[in-house]
């Protein structure tokens, strides 16, 4: 029924704008045009707004109800969206990060830090990835000692990510961090 009073709407607008194009006694065609123009969408607004029916109760129940379970499943869809993101997150593997953050730890246990040389690899005697976002760290680190001699340590991290940043370290615990000799 809307749609009725729509298309009456524009076919008032249009005959008021013809009407005043066509009587356009004293003035110009460009005056007549935008005055046609100016009335007939005036004209038309009032019959949209008087003459069209009002919603139902009904009719506004139902578009409230679409509305509220359209949102619903945009927010339905918005914690799958971030669930799916969690277990993505959750799953990557942040062995290269893991294997940084142990020589990070490896370095200030040392005497003498600013002379700490890592392999490339910062993990070349092997990387284990365990469940949880757990990692073992074998590698070696050439410093020099209390003695001033540089030597080579190996050393084994244990460390698990729990949250943040990867490149911070409070993002990280360690379990263990244990050298050989």
């Amino acid at each position: 029924m809307q749609g009725f009073f729509v298309v009456l709407s524009f076919l008032v607008w249009a005959g008021i704008w013809f009407w005043f194009v066509k009587k356009r006694v004293g003035r110009g065609l460009f005056l007549s045009n935008v005055l046609g123009l100016i009335v007939g969408f005036v004209a038309a607004t009032i019959i949209l707004g008087v003459a069209a029916p009002k919603p139902t109760e009904a009719e506004l129940v139902a578009r409230e109800t679409a509305r509220r379970d359209k949102a619903a499943a945009e927010a339905k869809a918005d914690a799958e969206a971030v669930a799916k993101k969690l277990e993505a997150e959750k799953n990557q593997d942040r062995s290269t990060m893991a294997a940084i953050i142990c020589s990070n730890y490896v370095e200030q246990s040392l005497k003498s830090p600013k002379s700490a040389d890592f392999p490339f690899g910062r993990a070349e005697g092997g990387m284990q990835r365990f469940a949880d976002q757990r990692y073992k760290v074998r590698s070696y680190v050439d410093a020099k000692n209390a003695f001033g001699a540089e030597i080579r340590t190996w050393y084994l991290c244990d460390i698990q990510y729990q949250s943040g940043t990867d490149a911070d370290m409070r993002s990280w615990s360690v379990k263990q961090l244990t050298f050989e000799k």
